[in-house]
Parts: C-alpha cells; sequence; structure tokens
C-alpha cells in the first residue's frame, strides 16, 4: 500500500512538473511590449528574437527618427506582428530598451525597400496600399 501512495505521489509531481513547463511565463517584459505597440496599432503574433546591440552607426534607429547617441548599447527585442502585408509578406517589430525601459522602436516590412519605417506610420502603410486594414 506504501508503494503504491508513492507512485500515485509520484506521478502527481510529474504531471504538474510537466504543465508548468509547459507555459512560457509572461514576464513584465513581454506586457510592457504588447501595451506599446498597440498603442500604435500593432498586434503581436509571436517574438522572434532578443539581442543586445552596439549603438553606434545603427541604420535602422536613425531611419525611424530615434536618437540613441545616449546610448552606448540597447537590448532590442523583434516580434512579428499578427498584420500582413497586401502581398501577403511579414510584417515585423522591435522593440529598443535601456536599463528595461523602452525607449522607442520600428518596424520592418519584409522584401520591402526601404525596410524600416517608424511604428506610427501604420495609417499611411494602410492608405500606401502597403499593408491590410
Amino acid at each position: 500500500m506504501k508503494i503504491k501512495k508513492i507512485n500515485i505521489y509520484f506521478t502527481l509531481c510529474c504531471f504538474v512538473f510537466l504543465i508548468g513547463c509547459s507555459k512560457e511565463p509572461i514576464d513584465q517584459n513581454n506586457v510592457k511590449h504588447v501595451e506599446y505597440l498597440k498603442s500604435f496599432g500593432w498586434h503581436i503574433e509571436e517574438k522572434i528574437s532578443e539581442r543586445t546591440q552596439d549603438t553606434k552607426n545603427f541604420l535602422p534607429a536613425t531611419i525611424a527618427g530615434i536618437d540613441l547617441k545616449p546610448y552606448k548599447e540597447i537590448e532590442i527585442t523583434t516580434y512579428m506582428l499578427k498584420e500582413k502585408q497586401k502581398t501577403g509578406k511579414k510584417i515585423y517589430a522591435s522593440i529598443y530598451e535601456y536599463n528595461g525601459h523602452i525607449i522607442g522602436g520600428n518596424g520592418q516590412l519584409e522584401e520591402w525597400e526601404p525596410g524600416v519605417f517608424t511604428l506610427k506610420d501604420k495609417e499611411w502603410l494602410i492608405n500606401e496600399g502597403k499593408i491590410n486594414k
């Protein structure tokens, strides 16, 4: 009888552990990023990458009108967005942070020149026929 109780307890612990491992925790950054992008009308489909970037001559930020002169390095998190281009191609958004504070971001249209736009350009992109409404 004692072995049966141990087996049941062990099985229950394994089950709880597996349930806990199957869900990605929502950290504070994810919530901040979702809200930040929503403030411009964008919606996250999935996280693509996180990286640290030296800001010297970082062209995407310059094109998007973001002044990175006060920062030596920033953290960049890139997401694929739910919104799509008229051609069906993907749209990405990158969020720039310094010491856990969002300092800006930009969007990128897959296979589009110049490729980078400011996050507040959603209506302009719709009006230009680049993205779906």
